[in-house]
């Protein structure tokens, strides 16, 4: 299973939507809020899933089990 597959399945055991737009990009919702993510289908090297994992922690899903922002 790739980091993608793995990053959609964590976010939709969280209680987001991920969904296939026309242009091949992922739009990822979180539970209760309004923000949208935008993503490839297909990131073409290691840093932009990083990006995509960076823009996903701010929008509020929890990654590796952090739960970083300041809080201990």
């Amino acid at each position: 299973m790739s980091d993608l597959q793995q990053l959609i399945q964590r976010a939709v055991h969280q209680g987001w939507s991920v969904e296939q737009r026309r242009g091949g990009h992922l739009c990822w919702r979180p539970p209760g809020r309004g923000v949208q993510v935008f993503s490839a289908t297909t990131p073409s090297d290691w840093r932009s899933l990083a990006n995509v994992k960076a823009s996903l922690k701010r929008a509020g899903l929890i990654i590796n089990g952090d739960r970083s922002h300041g809080e201990s």
